[in-house]
């Protein structure tokens, strides 16, 4: 039976669907992009700006930046839940990729103050795009399941680093404008055309694991790292996101799904706030591992 004595809450780096958001009754934030001179809300419904038109601007050279979630935002969010009586799980962009982390524990405090009979319990995802979504959906079946906010805290800790985030961008010079690489190293990978195996690692860093030749070998090196470490694929949950790039997305879903029996692949689309940073056909993939 349904827990409704809370809500979930999350920010819109969770890359979930719009159908995700729906199934469990989540709640996200929209964070700030800003390209061609305008700044947008990155919604799950991309009410704003489609991904395809965001990814179209990225391959004719707009930049596009982002802006992490303030104290004060997360303030005005969070108070009508609290005003409602509702506690709050919020579920937070790795800390060690951004600082809105820090930014919910300022405003989780100052509300504490005003709602001191409310409970706001803030998670340090460690993850990353979709494997946040991944996170707060699992945590959104648990509150639907009847869970306690505090048994779903407890859950989440426990659970978060068996998350598996495995991704390959296609150009390697955003990964360079990140720090993530040398200016050298990216010139010579796309020479020699390289594309980097990644991971967030149990700190919830974004870590360079391999460098293979092509594409389509990243992405069997993506199915690869499933076969290495997922647990039960029958009972496993696997998520894709792509940023503008279904076909590669479905290609890596179709081997999966030939070589593994899994149940229907979920696939999402890399939103603008997390697309500045990994650029256009990004692919990722998450499930659930023995150790992430």
């Amino acid at each position: 039976m349904e827990n409704k004595d809370y809500v979930i809450i999350t920010d819109s780096c969770s890359d979930m669907t719009p159908e995700m958001v729906a199934n469990v009754d989540a709640k996200v934030i929209p964070m700030i992009f800003h390209i061609d001179g305008k700044d947008y809300l990155d919604y799950p419904d991309d009410r704003e700006m489609s991904s395809h038109e965001f990814y179209d601007r990225l391959r004719q050279g707009q930049k596009s930046t982002t802006a992490q979630i303030t104290p004060s935002t997360y303030v005005e969010f969070l108070t009508p839940f609290l005003k409602s009586g509702k506690n709050i799980l919020l579920v937070v962009f790795s800390s060690a990729l951004s600082s809105t982390y820090n930014s919910a524990l300022i405003a989780a405090d100052s509300l504490k103050a005003t709602f001191p009979e409310q409970k706001i319990l803030v998670m340090d995802s460690l993850s990353a795009a979709c494997g946040q979504g991944y996170l707060t959906y699992k945590l959104g079946l648990n509150r639907l399941d009847g869970m306690s906010l505090e048994d779903n805290f407890e859950w989440g800790e426990k659970n978060k680093l068996h998350i598996a985030h495995w991704f390959t961008i296609d150009d390697l010079m955003y990964l360079k404008r990140g720090g993530r690489l040398s200016a050298g190293k990216a010139w010579m990978g796309t020479l020699l055309t390289l594309k980097p195996v990644l991971h967030v690692d149990d700190e919830g860093k974004l870590i360079p694991m391999e460098n293979v030749r092509g594409r389509k070998q990243a992405l069997l090196a993506l199915m690869n790292k499933f076969k290495e470490d997922a647990t039960d694929p029958s009972k496993n949950l696997v998520v894709i996101s792509h940023s503008d790039n279904m076909t590669d997305a479905e290609f890596l879903g179709k081997k999966l799904m030939e070589n593994f029996d899994i149940p229907p692949v979920i696939y999402t689309n890399i939103g603008p706030v997390i697309g500045s940073h990994v650029g256009a056909n990004a692919i990722l993939l998450f499930y659930m591992t023995r150790k992430r």
